[in-house]
């Protein structure tokens, strides 16, 4: 594993990532030394390689971060058989959290002690777009990786790769487009979160208001052009065309999710069946509570072998 790797020159402790390779000779001589290259994969199908992940946490809790894809990367690299060559984690910077159990945070409270926990949006999608330009350079390809977001790190994945950079007023390259993208219990409609909860999720209306606030800021247009099931279909149907946006997308969601309501998928779901080259597949893997696909491991690893079997049959 290479920890914490920064992103660019100067990054904070949450412009990083995280590069984790199985147990070989090969990466065994590896340790010690400078993280420079993602390890070429063998010759085969022309299925991917990588897999890389970007962690959720409400865009705000400085708890959660990268190394919550380790039970994953344990599942993928026990057996003997390893599709994935390496899996990439990402950090990014967060936002205020003035209500944290154990490390509150408020900027002007707190004289803005704490630069990385005061990202407004596009700033996270700025840092996973950087991440993924560090992950270029290190040998991450057009079609070579499958992406996947928990929560709203499902959210940060879909805005980094189904709409152009300056849709978020961002002037970044595209990032290499994944094979294929897996949104797992995330958040779309950012509107909705407060607006059509519905009865089972109803009393989460004000902590949802709240964060989107802190995160987006307080100007709800803003909620609703950064929400992926509100993108212009013809847009994303452009960039499939161009190459720059994968044909296929996974959505997933547990119906036992005390913190997202299963119409966040259904909406988005909706959504994608306006956009023509696009083939949405519905995964089946999540279930348990909001945290558990990351908290296990088994059930992302299951979602990307899915996804893997998918893309083979059609290589």
């Amino acid at each position: 594993m290479a920890e914490d790797i920064p992103y660019f020159p100067h990054a904070d402790r949450f412009q990083t990532l995280s590069i984790y390779l199985p147990r070989t000779p090969e990466t065994l001589d590896l340790v010690g030394t400078a993280a420079e290259r993602l390890p070429v994969a063998a010759p085969g199908p022309a299925v991917p390689r990588y897999h890389v992940h970007i962690h959720g946490g409400a865009w705000r809790d400085p708890q959660l971060t990268s190394a919550s894809i380790e039970p994953t990367v344990a599942h993928a690299f026990s057996g003997p058989a390893q599709p994935i060559t390496a899996v990439a984690s990402l950090n990014y910077r967060v936002s205020q959290f003035p209500t944290h159990p154990s490390l509150p945070y408020d900027a002007v409270r707190d004289n803005h002690a704490d630069p990385a926990r005061e990202a407004v949006h596009p700033d996270h999608v700025s840092d996973v777009l950087h991440g993924l330009a560090l992950l270029r350079s290190f040998g991450l390809t057009d079609r070579s990786y499958i992406l996947s977001g928990h929560s709203c790190g499902a959210c940060i994945a879909f805005q980094a790769i189904l709409q152009a950079p300056l849709h978020h007023g961002l002037e970044l390259p595209d990032a290499p487009c994944p094979a294929a993208l897996v949104g797992l219990n995330g958040l779309y409609d950012l509107p909705e979160l407060t607006d059509g909860l519905g009865d089972s999720h109803e009393h989460l209306r004000q902590e949802y208001g709240t964060l989107l606030s802190n995160a987006f800021g307080a100007e709800r247009t803003t909620w609703a052009a950064a929400s992926p099931a509100r993108f212009d279909p013809a847009d994303i149907a452009r960039r499939i065309r161009e190459g720059r946006a994968p044909q296929l997308i996974v959505l997933d969601q547990s119906s036992e999710d005390m913190l997202v309501p299963m119409n966040q998928k259904e909406r988005f779901a909706a959504h994608l069946g306006h956009v023509d080259g696009l083939r949405l597949v519905e995964g089946h893997r999540c279930r348990e509570g909001h945290a558990a696909p990351w908290e296990r491991g088994d059930m992302i690893w299951e979602s990307l072998q899915d996804i893997l079997r998918l893309l083979h049959t059609e290589a």
